[in-house]
């Protein structure tokens, strides 16, 4: 057992019998990481997150793997429904660095929190064009021994960058009548016609968009039909596929074609919601 043992989160409890020496996220993980001068591997997951109870078979119920992440870094294991504030912190900086995020997210950060590497889902071999989770280990302890000056410029740099990104937002925190309109016409430029939603697969069913465009058709005295139509065609796209839970109710997370019939076998409760509004709409 590791030290998340005494964890009241569903999802930090299953990985309590992890060989992985976990810790929870907190002073006692962080002053050990800057007294043993090592890096640190923050995981952070949920626990209805099918790629991340695939990473922690594959790698953190491996003994070998455990072995090399104990000797080279502190690991410390974070439940995302636990500690939003975190989560955002570095999907933010997982983002800048990879131009991607998702769960698992693997940070690897320095002793003073600045991130280092980042990735999501790491397999234990090469395939789905990723560096295997062993590598990447070895890699980072390696940079961390022999290229200290490189990994602190890239972080500074990180750090400043991210800095800046906050700034930005803070000043643009309110969004003018204009850039609704600009919101609104990129959305329905994106809008695939031939199957419903946006973008390729996978496929989400991004509820929080559908909602801005019914809440939009209804404050629009010009093409507000539109604006609807295109809301109620994504709803009913998945709604036609197998996306849709026929018995609990509900959408799966995504779809893994373009067609909405091959869902991805996980919910989540947010995804109710556009059945509830496709229904208050009819």
């Amino acid at each position: 057992m590791n030290h998340l043992i005494n964890s009241i989160s569903p999802y930090l409890l299953q990985h309590a019998n992890n060989p992985v020496d976990w810790y929870l996220w907190g002073e006692e993980a962080l002053a050990k990481a800057r007294a043993e001068n090592k890096p640190i591997f923050l995981s952070i997951g949920y626990a209805a997150c099918h790629w991340c109870h695939v990473m922690a078979h594959e790698s953190f119920e491996d003994p070998a793997i455990a072995a090399i992440m104990n000797q080279h870094f502190i690991c410390i294991k974070v439940d995302r429904e636990e500690r939003p504030d975190l989560d955002g912190i570095y999907m933010q900086a997982t983002q800048a660095m990879t131009g991607a995020g998702g769960w698992p997210m693997s940070v690897f950060l320095t002793p003073d929190l600045h991130p280092l590497y980042a990735g999501t889902y790491f397999p234990p071999t090469l395939r789905y064009n990723q560096p295997c989770f062993h590598d990447v280990l070895l890699g980072i302890s390696n940079a961390w021994q022999n290229e200290r000056g490189e990994i602190d410029r890239v972080g500074d740099q990180l750090v400043q960058h991210l800095q800046q990104t906050l700034s930005i937002e803070k000043q643009n925190a309110g969004l003018s009548q204009d850039n609704l309109d600009q919101i609104t016409t990129a959305i329905l430029e994106k809008y695939d016609w031939g199957y419903g939603g946006w973008g390729s697969a996978p496929k989400f069913p991004q509820p929080m968009t559908i909602e801005y465009l019914f809440h939009k058709s209804l404050s629009e005295t010009t093409g507000s039909e539109k604006i609807l139509n295109t809301a109620l065609h994504a709803l009913r796209a998945m709604a036609r596929g197998g996306m849709y839970d026929m018995v609990g109710g509900g959408f799966a997370r995504y779809s893994t074609d373009n067609f909405w019939r091959m869902p991805h076998f996980e919910k989540v409760a947010y995804n109710k919601e556009p059945l509830n509004l496709i229904r208050s709409m009819e």
